[in-house]
């Protein structure tokens, strides 16, 4: 099967039930490198807006964060949030967050998607 949309192909791509409120890890590429995505929710009172703070925490590990997201309606990335390569493609994410409204437990759906090609380092 593959999966297109607006020239990016979706190579990784499902929805997941976070377990109480815990963080959710994704690892693609379980080869010898891989790459490893942590999203988590978060609460800052002291915000009166909702952010997605995205950090490298290791060369191969990206946490994205979920901060102030509303309870009770899908939020989630209005553009392609570029990441970087896999595969020698440019990987991107789309992703949507739904926190229940008593904030006991969210769920996240996903895709990664896989751009043209880069050259390889000689």
């Amino acid at each position: 099967m593959k999966i297109t949309s607006g020239g990016f192909e979706a190579v990784y791509h499902g929805r997941v039930l976070a377990y109480d409120m815990n963080p959710i890890e994704i690892v693609l590429s379980e080869e010898h490198d891989p790459l490893t995505f942590v999203f988590c929710v978060e609460y800052e009172p002291e915000r009166n807006d909702f952010t997605t703070d995205i950090r490298l925490v290791r060369y191969n590990e990206v946490r994205i964060a979920c901060v102030n997201f509303p309870r009770g309606k899908p939020t989630g990335n209005r553009d392609m949030i570029h990441l970087g390569v896999l595969n020698n493609r440019r990987l991107s994410l789309r992703y949507e967050v739904t926190i229940n409204y008593e904030a006991t437990n969210w769920s996240l759906t996903f895709t990664f998607f896989a751009g043209e090609g880069v050259p390889e380092h000689e």
